[in-house]
């Protein structure tokens, strides 16, 4: 699975991250000048993300790594500002080489389930060339059904049972990055659930180990989150790279245990299911906030977002946690 082509400022989930990761920015911004740091990410062919960044901040050092050719090309033609360098080259080989004289923002947005292992090794590789202050975003594809499709038959021809599933999926990510993998994790966390977890617990020991040469600094988490895109789940963390001696400070002076969806703990995220809402339920339900909750809500609506009132409550609940991120997409002629 590749992610150059996907048109991800149409996703309405992968939206919401995007702007939560930018809300986190102008968190960091307190302590560190945001603008002043060089951002480095897959573009994609739309760039979306950058003119992002670009627009928050007024970052004029940006950096797009694009392997594949044609999405190459088409970034040529979409390049939407002149301080984007859009470089025809693959993550590994400019994580070898790294090579930024300041402090740098650095989103390693990876989509291909069946490259963990090579995603964890750059992220590794990564780490220790950062400098202080230096902020990282990885996204993985934590959708348990690619380690092995459901619909496999054994032997005898049957679908095998769930709990067989789950043995061979296990069986596959420890195969990959097994070594990454804390003991507490086993057949069990092959679930959808469960799998970003174990994703973020591996990271934990992958950061750790790639940092045990330079024991004065720390990966620290800031943000985590799964998340469904178009068939997959991902599951991505922002961190920043700390001085340990400087860890507790910097938390209380950007004010991060004051917002409600800063992960600073490892095995923990949050769960972004946003509902497709049509324009007038979406005006109805923002008239009721923020003083009205899920259930109140719900009532007034006079109907369900599904067939169960309880996943309808669920699916109101998320909208109203990230309704300030929910994007508008609107038909516009140019």
């Amino acid at each position: 699975m590749s992610g150059a082509f996907v048109p991800y400022h149409q996703r309405q989930n992968k939206a919401v991250d995007r702007h939560l990761f930018v809300d986190l920015l102008g968190r960091l911004n307190r302590r560190r000048s945001i603008s002043d740091y060089t951002y480095i990410s897959f573009g994609g062919a739309f760039l979306e993300d950058f003119k992002l960044i670009h627009a928050s901040f007024g970052n004029r050092d940006l950096i797009s790594l694009e392997m594949d050719l044609v999405a190459w090309k088409r970034q040529q033609f979409n390049l939407p500002l002149s301080c984007i360098q859009c470089l025809q080259r693959a993550s590994g080989d400019f994580i070898s080489n790294y090579a930024v004289d300041n402090n740098a923002i650095v989103w390693l947005d990876y989509a291909a389930a069946r490259d963990t292992r090579e995603q964890f090794n750059e992220f590794q590789a990564l780490l220790p060339k950062l400098r202080e202050f230096d902020i990282v975003k990885i996204t993985l594809n934590a959708n348990p059904a690619t380690l092995r499709a459901s619909n496999i038959c054994d032997e005898t021809g049957k679908p095998e049972t769930m709990e067989v599933l789950r043995g061979r999926r296990f069986a596959e990510i420890q195969k990959r990055i097994g070594d990454f993998i804390p003991q507490e994790f086993n057949t069990q966390s092959m679930t959808e659930e469960e799998y970003p977890r174990l994703l973020s617990k591996a990271l934990e020991v992958a950061a750790n180990d790639a940092l045990k040469g330079r024991p004065d600094i720390l990966f620290q988490p800031l943000m985590s989150f799964a998340y469904n895109d178009s068939a997959h789940q991902m599951f991505t963390v922002s961190g920043i790279v700390l001085p340990k001696k400087e860890r507790v400070r910097f938390i209380a002076d950007t004010g991060l245990r004051k917002l409600k969806l800063t992960t600073l703990g490892w095995g923990k995220y949050r769960k972004i299911k946003l509902p497709a809402l049509t324009a007038r339920e979406r005006l109805f339900i923002d008239q009721n906030l923020p003083k009205w909750g899920a259930k109140a809500i719900q009532k007034r609506l006079k109907f369900l977002f599904d067939k169960s009132e309880l996943r309808s409550l669920e699916i109101l609940k998320n909208y109203i946690e990230f309704y300030r991120q929910y994007p508008n997409f609107h038909r516009v002629l140019f």
